[in-house]
């Protein structure tokens, strides 16, 4: 089962994605976007070393 947190990180992504690809010739909406990937990529990565630990 899938948490929360796991969730709105993957829906994160698909946003940056998203964001990446509205105006690709914007830097503004490809940075946000890229930098929204980063940010729940992390966030994930966080999370998946949070769990290891508890095992």
């Amino acid at each position: 089962m899938a948490s929360k947190q796991n969730m709105i990180a993957v829906i994160l992504i698909l946003l940056g994605i998203g964001l990446t690809q509205i105006r690709p010739g914007e830097t503004f909406t490809v940075g946000l976007g890229v930098g929204t990937i980063v940010i729940a990529s992390l966030w994930i990565v966080v999370l998946i070393i949070q769990d290891l630990k508890k095992k």
